[in-house]
């Protein structure tokens, strides 16, 4: 495969044709104090039912075809602009959404290099917010807000808090599972009706998901240590050759972190961090109350037959409700004021591509890696930091009753 062609496969996973694009508004998208982002679908026309409540709605989707099925394709990892290759691992997608249905944890380099870019359904949201809780996207004209929240990492650690000098020390990637939210219009009357007399052009059960995916491994830093990449599942066994002291840039104290209570106070602790890049992805469904149209017995109106070998001529035969997606990915550049600590640049290329999750859970293993042995059994979660206490070889380690 030629290096530009798997490329473009890599970095956008696939160019689609969404079955049902939703005429859409350019997206405004803000970044809100609370930590999550808000984006909304823009709509027009006639109104629209929300759980009960009037809310506005749009005109018809503007169709397009798309074969139903899957594909394979690759999602990217990351690039390495000094062998031009990537990180890759395989993933099925959605013919018509683009949404990744099935992905193997196996990683692949293959040769790339960084041009072309593909193109998906623009996004249905006109207001973000995003924070540490989650993402929400909201469309202003339907009311519609969907929010998903930022699920839980999990570093797994032993000895913990506290290992000795020259002592192996393990971590572990415990999981990066993805999550999702939803939000809905009952009807939206486009073409005048309601739900008891619809008529065509009505849409029914509006629904706008969010999901989030994860985009790569862990990446977790710690001092003297440096940069570990965890691909999910896997473990790294480590060891530092020095204390955690002052002299070394260990200056947090125990006593001045909440649930280190295993620890003296006055024990100074490294201070890392672990983090994980997902993506977000959108999906629009809804019904669309349609005509059916078939080969009805005898002439039309002018007295013309074109069907039916000469015996019919064709008609609406009957109406029926047909159900319509188009789906795609939200980059981090359709968000306006997002931090920029929360901006992932996986491939290395200078632009976001992905968000942050520092929703990190620490999880205690024991000598077998169980992390549900009740007498080792324990969890922190400090917002994406990791404290990490390192005694003298002589000194105890951090194992629970001792």
């Amino acid at each position: 495969m030629k290096r530009a062609g798997l490329f473009l496969l890599v970095l956008v996973l696939i160019s689609i044709q969404a079955s049902s694009v939703l005429a859409q508004s350019a997206p405004s998208c803000s970044f809100q104090p609370d930590g999550s982002i808000v984006c909304t679908v823009s709509g027009g026309g006639g109104g629209g039912e929300e759980e009960g409540e009037e809310e506005s709605g749009s005109e018809p989707p503007i169709e397009t075809v798309c074969v139903p099925g899957q594909h394979m394709t690759y999602q990217f990892f990351s690039y390495d602009p000094v062998s031009s290759t990537c990180m890759v691992s395989p993933v099925m997608v959605d013919n018509c959404t683009g949404i990744p249905l099935e992905s193997w944890s196996i990683l692949t380099e293959v040769p790339c290099s960084p041009q072309g870019t593909g193109s998906s359904p623009q996004h249905p949201c006109t207001d973000f917010a995003i924070g540490a809780g989650g993402i929400t996207c909201t469309n202003g004209d339907w009311n519609i807000s969907a929010r998903v929240t930022f699920p839980e990492i999990y570093l797994d650690v032993r000895p913990y808090p506290a290992t000795l000098v020259r002592w192996p020390t393990t971590v572990r990637n415990g999981g990066m599972p993805e999550s999702s939210g939803s939000g809905g219009v009952n009807y939206v009357p486009n073409g005048g009706g309601s739900p008891g007399n619809p008529q065509v052009g009505d849409w029914r059960d509006l629904r706008l998901i969010l999901t989030l995916r994860p985009a790569g491994p862990m990446f977790v830093t710690l001092p003297l240590i440096g940069d570990l990449m965890l691909s999910n599942g896997a473990s790294q066994t480590i060891q530092w050759e020095v204390p955690s002291h002052p002299a070394v840039g260990a200056t947090t104290l125990a006593g001045s972190v909440s649930g280190l209570d295993e620890l003296p106070g006055d024990m100074p602790l490294f201070v890392g961090n672990g983090r994980a890049p997902y993506k977000l992805f959108w999906e629009l469904r809804h019904q669309e109350y349609e005509a059916i149209e078939g080969c009805l017995p005898g002439p039309n109106g002018r007295g013309s037959y074109n069907c039916g070998g000469g015996t019919g001529h064709r008609g609406i035969t009957g109406y029926e409700w047909k159900t319509h997606s188009s789906g795609g990915e939200i980059p981090p550049s359709a968000v306006a004021n997002l931090p920029a600590a929360r901006m992932a640049d996986i491939n290395n290329d200078g632009t976001p591509d992905a968000y942050w999750d520092i929703n990190l859970t620490l999880r205690r293993m024991d000598d077998a890696g169980s992390i549900s042995n009740p007498q080792y059994q324990r969890s922190w979660n400090w917002g994406g930091i990791i404290y990490w206490a390192v005694r003298e070889g002589q000194g105890q380690i951090g194992w629970p009753g001792q």
